[in-house]
């Protein structure tokens, strides 16, 4: 018997090997087409197995998808005036044998807006060139008019989806801009990716920002995740902002480890990002590239270490239920020279926004940072028949799920911040939320009507590597 066991004992190296290969396989499985439409069929690229996916979000899409099948073949192929609309509102692609050009639509228009810059109104285009089976380089840039501080900005971000099998991307990113600088996906959006804010990212608008960044992630296997990134800022402040000017050079990584024990699948098809049980690092270090060399009177150049981990991951309680939870603790390694960007901030909900209500805060401040260490707890339950989801009318007619959020935040100097939400809509694809926060140390209470849309992730293609 002992020899039968050694006999099927396999090496980490072969383990891999072998969820690679699995991975390989069930791909197309995981792609295939489910109405044969290929802009219906990539609403559903990123759809988790079961039971993930078994919420009101994907039961909207497949009713969705399927009209619009019937509609077409009804017109003999013609798309429906309501994917026309859908065209005018979030851009349109054009496709020439291997290469694609992609237009805004008209809710790009309308691309940021802060208390310094006012509203920006921009246009961005799309030049992309495939390269094989999900391997594909693609330009994305954009310009951009901020109305009050009268500034032009212009971003660009090149692309190259490589290595599918890997999840393998690589971005080099440059511009001039307020905002941040680190371009996030749309698939990086959906699945919450990162586990803070990446890079220099952060609500701060009082610098205006030349920059240049390199950054690239893989998955090595089916439970180990990394990204890094190398990022260059020449932080000028706006014009009457009493700020220094510096620069920050700026590395940093993230780990992402998914234990095998911890995402068993029962499809088979491995649990992704968002919602599978994960351990996460994060490092930070921002150095002087002239080190002790410096001059009284050169421009100064960030310096600190930041450190951060977290846990995460979604728990089904049932076919109905399920909570997602998150614990993030983080410190300051060193604090040398700080700016304001550079700062602990936490990702925050505009009124209208494509991210999912799990990964933002809504009655935070904007300002209200981590100090020299920080923690956060959040925890997410999301029901199919709870409160409103039971009702006649939002459960039955509107086939609407409820969930409830609750989120605190400690700092080491002793302040705290907590919220509470209720939300209803349709999983992870439209969602409409009232929330109450509290400061505990100013004794203020803060509250916030938040609409989230991530089905404007699903839609978009601009930065996606299908």
């Amino acid at each position: 018997m002992a020899h039968a066991q050694e006999a099927v004992s396999l090496s980490s190296s072969q383990r891999d090997s072998l969820d690679r290969l699995r991975q390989t396989l069930l791909a197309p499985s995981e792609a295939r087409p489910k109405y044969g439409y290929a802009d219906i069929d990539r609403l559903f690229r990123y759809e988790p197995p079961t039971p993930y996916n078994v919420n009101r979000g994907y039961d909207f899409l497949r009713a969705f998808a399927a009209s619009q099948v019937r509609s077409r073949e009804a017109s003999g192929g013609q798309r429906s005036s309501m994917a026309k609309v859908i065209d005018l509102a979030v851009g349109k692609n054009f496709d020439f044998g291997k290469w694609r050009i992609g237009i805004d639509g008209v809710i790009d228009l309308l691309t940021a807006k802060n208390s310094i810059d006012g509203q920006w109104f921009g246009y961005g285009i799309l030049i992309a060139r495939k390269l094989g089976e999900g391997r594909s380089i693609r330009l994305r840039s954009s310009i951009n008019y901020a109305l009050k501080s009268r500034n032009w900005y212009h971003e660009h971000n090149l692309l190259l989806y490589y290595a599918p099998q890997l999840n393998g991307l690589m971005v080099l990113s440059g511009g001039h801009t307020s905002r941040e600088t680190f371009h996030l996906t749309p698939e990086e959006i959906y699945r919450g990716y990162y586990g803070a804010l990446p890079a220099a990212n952060s609500p701060v608008a009082s610098f205006v920002k030349d920059y240049l960044q390199l950054r690239n992630r893989i998955q090595f296997t089916e439970s180990l995740d990394l990204s890094t990134s190398l990022l260059f800022e020449d932080r000028k402040p706006q014009v009457g902002i009493p700020l220094e000017h510096h620069r920050a050079l700026l590395a940093s990584g993230q780990v992402l480890w998914a234990p095998s024990f911890l995402n068993h699948s029962e499809s088979g098809i491995p649990i992704p990002i968002g919602h599978r049980r994960e351990l996460g690092v994060i490092y930070k270090q921002a150095f002087d590239p002239n080190g002790s060399t410096q001059s009284a009177s050169a421009v100064p150049y960030s310096r600190f270490q930041q450190l951060e981990a977290f846990v995460r991951g979604t728990i089904p309680l049932n076919e109905d239920n399920k909570i997602d939870l998150k614990i993030n603790a983080g410190t300051y390694l060193s604090r040398e020279y700080l700016s304001l960007s550079d700062e602990k901030y936490f990702a925050l909900a505009p009124v209208i926004d494509r991210t999912p209500f799990k990964d933002n805060w809504a009655t935070l401040p904007p300002f209200f940072t981590g100090g020299k260490s920080w923690t956060t707890q959040e925890v997410n339950f999301y029901s199919n028949r709870f409160l409103l989801s039971r009702t006649k009318g939002f459960g039955g007619f509107f086939r609407m799920d409820d969930a409830l959020h609750a989120r605190n935040l400690l700092t080491g100097d002793g302040r705290a911040f907590s919220e509470i939400g209720y939300s209803i809509g349709w999983g992870d694809i439209a969602r409409f939320g009232l929330f109450a926060g509290y400061d505990w140390q100013k004794t203020r209470p803060h509250v916030a009507f938040r609409i989230s849309l991530p089905v404007l992730c699903l839609s978009a293609s601009a930065s996606e590597r299908y």
